[in-house]
């Protein structure tokens, strides 16, 4: 076995791993949150609605999933429990899926020109790449549908020239990640609310 195929496990194993971290953390986080102040986020939940609707949110996950940034749209989950399903979700993964797609094409487009681009990017590369160049459009995928950095992928994925269909095809698994995720938020907000 040589050297480069090791390390690529390795990154791989630890990013998954560390992606599996992330949502048992995000997992027990709400559950706290949900415990600790299940007033309080019913009041943000109606302030939320109210105020920016199915645009906000919209807007939220668009920006959270093209540019590479210290959250995700996650976050919204526990604010949108009482929303109705069908267009939150729809709402969500349509700008979700855009979201990464447009940071996948910035990366695509502006990597060699635009210093700023590379510079998001240089912390995370390495990673990225050992997934993107191992499974092409499936590391999308992937990072879609699990807790790995689905903008940083993206962006990856436009850098090392995944073509563009693939891509476009891969960032459509924002929608039934959407779908698990608010239900087992949703499910484990009632199990534990009995």
């Amino acid at each position: 076995m040589n050297k480069r195929t090791d390390d690529d496990r390795m990154l791989l194993r630890e990013a998954v791993i560390g992606g599996l971290k992330l949502m048992l953390m995000l997992l027990v986080m709400y559950l706290l949150i949900y415990f600790l102040a299940v007033d309080q986020l019913h009041r943000w939940g109606m302030w939320m609605s109210r105020n920016f609707s199915y645009l906000g949110i919209a807007v939220f996950c668009f920006i959270v999933d093209t540019f590479i940034m210290p959250t995700s749209v996650d976050i919204l989950f526990p604010f949108v429990l009482d929303w109705p399903v069908m267009p939150l979700m729809l709402t969500m993964s349509v700008a979700s899926s855009l979201g990464g797609f447009t940071g996948y094409l910035i990366a695509r487009f502006l990597f060699d020109h635009w210093g700023y681009v590379q510079r998001v990017v240089a912390k995370s590369r390495r990673r990225g790449e050992v997934i993107i160049n191992r499974y092409g459009a499936y590391g999308i995928v992937i990072a879609g549908l699990t807790p790995l950095p689905f903008s940083t992928t993206c962006w990856i994925a436009g850098i090392l020239k995944v073509p563009w269909g693939w891509a476009a095809l891969a960032c459509l698994s924002r929608f039934p990640r959407m779908v698990i995720y608010y239900f087992m938020i949703r499910w484990s907000s009632l199990l534990f609310s009995m």
